[in-house]
């Protein structure tokens, strides 16, 4: 799981995401490995949002984003396709326990799929701010903890959950 992690992270880099974008929009995903290919699924899932960017990646390469004033699309996109990969590999269980609670309370599968990476950023965040290796059973006990809740609920219980950790 770790290694994945590090693995998929690695999806922020700006260059490889602007040339994903440039095959996905063309209509040519089967020119890409299967990592490549679902980044470039989710990354089409959110043209709208995010086709300026996206066109601009390559530009934007040293760019940082300040997530305290603005959205990073392109960390938002390598979440989004983290979780999706957990999900179909049913990896940790606990998030696709998570998924299929929430679609059975009838919360769109991008909203459930948000969820979920609202409690994966910031243990990513930490692990990275610490330098340590992340922390699976924190992801699993949230995961876990906010399962059979009802979705307006689960920012404040993370809101507790997740106070400890640096903010730095």
């Amino acid at each position: 799981m770790q290694d994945d992690m590090i693995r998929e992270l690695s999806t922020v880099d700006r260059d490889r995401m602007h040339r994903v974008w440039e095959l996905a929009k063309s209509g040519n995903l089967n020119m890409l490995n299967a990592e490549e290919k679902r980044l470039g699924e989710v990354m089409l899932e959110h043209e709208d949002q995010y086709a300026k960017q996206f066109e601009m990646a390559d530009i934007l390469r040293d760019h940082r984003f300040d997530l305290e004033s603005e959205e990073d699309p392109f960390l938002y996109i390598a979440l989004h396709t983290i979780v999706e990969n957990q999900l179909e590999a049913k990896d940790p269980i606990e998030a696709y326990q998570f998924f299929n609670d929430m679609r059975k309370k009838k919360v769109s599968r991008h909203d459930a799929i948000n969820l979920i990476a609202a409690m994966l950023a910031p243990l990513i965040v930490s692990t990275l701010k610490q330098n340590k290796f992340f922390d699976l059973e924190k992801y699993k006990s949230l995961l876990k903890k906010c399962k059979g809740k009802k979705p307006y609920k689960i920012f404040s219980l993370l809101d507790k959950d997740l106070d400890s950790l640096p903010h730095e």
